[in-house]
């Protein structure tokens, strides 16, 4: 009985393991497996195509490229120079042996009605400039406006059709590593046209950096290990949608050849100079007329509680936005027209970039208050242009504070026994007794180098001075020098 048990649970498991083999059978084949795991290839995987779409990125380059590359054109600026040493032998016989000078660049076009992108540097001085096309077509381009202080330039081309466009991306979106490339096309009759290269963005907001003769005021730069080779300067720098966020513009080499650092202006540059310089051929900056800016250090923005990056400065020109706003020497501003402020670079930007006459909100700290102002920005070139032209203020011979003052020339100083101040002011010559100012302790001979926290350089200084305070009641302050020769504050009111 035992042995006959055993032999029924050994049929019934054969069985089971019969059945259960003939199941996997059939369930194999309907799913019409392999024999072997190498008995056939697999399709799926070995028909994908190698040049994917445009807006697949897992060959980013080859798109970015195809996007891009018909809109790079190359530009050949031509000036007449002369021959050195040669042309002094033609000079000594009374001739003139004038040379064509040739410098070739890159750009890139931004509208399909032929207006180019490029460098200043790329066209300076330049009487000629022709730019040739993705279809070795070339046209006489007019140069429809320069900023040498961005470094930024737009020439426009007459094409017969509409042209193929880089439009303009964001480079304040861009981020550290991010993927770029680069096209220059400064050689097109050697047959390198179009020079491509890759890299990441290495670093952004470089600045202090001497390019273009050192006329570039206005830097922010993006750093980027793309090559940018000789003659690709005012070539796009691109992001992986093929949209431009910088012009490529210099390197910094020992070589002379690229080592990896080369530098892009933000074409966020471009799109705040690019329509003045298409309206009117130049920039219109903003004025504001604070200077000696700089940063706020870290510590004491942790210690105010100051939200974000701020700037601080030491002088406010008087009769500027600044003053007329309200705004004081060493106040900190850490919001500007409802932006942040990354630095006192940034500061410059953003103030150059706003129009004249706008109205602009600041968010400003001053002895630890939180004050907002609000001031209509200037005209820089007008305010840069009445700053340099001689000023005759009205103003009238009144002994106002009950002084007298005048230039402090080296002649007069030697009259009154004292020395001019370095920095320039205004000396006294007379003092009415028992005036505000006599009660102060002014005599002939002191030297104003402030008025009201306001630097007085010259007699002008000192009439706007007057024009704006004349009928103030309240104390006044002055830095003076005494007639010992040493700098001291002066509290004087009107009146007393």
């Amino acid at each position: 009985m035992g042995m006959f048990g055993a032999s029924r649970r050994f049929l019934s498991s054969l069985l089971f393991a019969i059945l259960f083999i003939l199941v996997g059978i059939i369930i194999a084949s309907m799913l019409d497996l392999p024999d072997s795991p190498n008995a056939r290839e697999y399709p799926q995987l070995i028909s994908q195509p190698v040049v994917q779409r445009a807006d697949d990125f897992s060959t980013p380059f080859i798109n970015v490229v195809a996007i891009a590359r018909d809109a790079v054109v190359n530009i050949n600026a031509e000036s007449e120079g002369n021959l050195g040493g040669v042309d002094d032998y033609f000079r000594f016989f009374g001739l003139n042996h004038p040379r064509t000078q040739r410098s070739f660049g890159t750009g890139f076009i931004f509208r399909d009605d032929g207006y180019i992108l490029t460098n200043s540097h790329v066209i300076d001085g330049a009487e000629k400039v022709t730019v040739t096309l993705s279809e070795d077509i070339s046209y006489n381009a007019h140069v429809v406006g320069t900023d040498p202080a961005t470094d930024l330039a737009v020439l426009k081309i007459d094409p017969k059709d509409d042209l193929p466009v880089i439009p303009f991306g964001h480079s304040d979106k861009l981020e550290i590593g991010e993927w770029v490339v680069a096209i220059g096309n400064p050689f097109p009759r050697q047959g390198l046209d179009r020079t491509v290269t890759a890299g990441v963005v290495s670093a952004k907001g470089r600045k202090n950096l001497r390019f273009a003769d050192g006329n570039v005021i206005y830097q922010n730069y993006i750093q980027t290990d793309a090559s940018i080779n000789p003659g690709n300067s005012g070539g796009p720098l691109l992001n992986l949608r093929g949209e431009a966020i910088g012009v490529n513009a210099a390197i910094s080499s020992p070589t002379g050849s690229s080592v990896g650092i080369g530098f892009a202006i933000p074409i966020d540059f471009a799109r705040a100079v690019v329509p003045d310089l298409i309206e009117h051929g130049q920039v219109s900056r903003g004025w504001l007329g604070v200077s000696d800016l700089r940063d706020v250090p870290r510590e004491m923005i942790e210690e105010l509680d100051i939200p974000g990056q701020a700037i601080t400065f030491d002088k406010v020109l008087r009769g500027s936005p600044a003053a007329k706003a309200g705004l004081k020497p060493r106040d900190i501003i850490y919001s500007f027209n409802g932006r942040e402020i990354e630095d006192a670079e940034n500061f410059r930007f953003q103030v150059a970039t706003t129009p004249a006459d706008q109205k602009v909100r600041m968010d400003v700290m001053r002895n630890g208050r939180m004050l907002v102002i609000d001031a209509v920005i200037g005209n820089r070139s007008q305010a840069l242009q009445e700053m340099q032209s001689p000023r005759q203020l009205p103003y009238s011979d009144d002994y106002w504070l009950g002084m007298k003052v005048s230039e402090c020339t080296p002649e007069l100083a030697y009259k009154l026994g004292v020395d001019c101040a370095p920095q320039g002011g205004v000396i006294t010559t007379e003092v009415i007794p028992g005036s505000p100012a006599y009660n102060r302790n002014i005599v002939p001979g002191v030297i104003i180098v402030e008025i009201d926290k306001f630097e007085i350089n010259d007699l002008n200084d000192y009439r706007e001075a007057v024009l704006s305070l004349r009928n103030n009641q309240k104390p006044i302050s002055f830095i003076i020098y005494d007639t010992e020769g040493n700098t001291r504050w002066v509290g004087i009111t009107p009146g007393r």
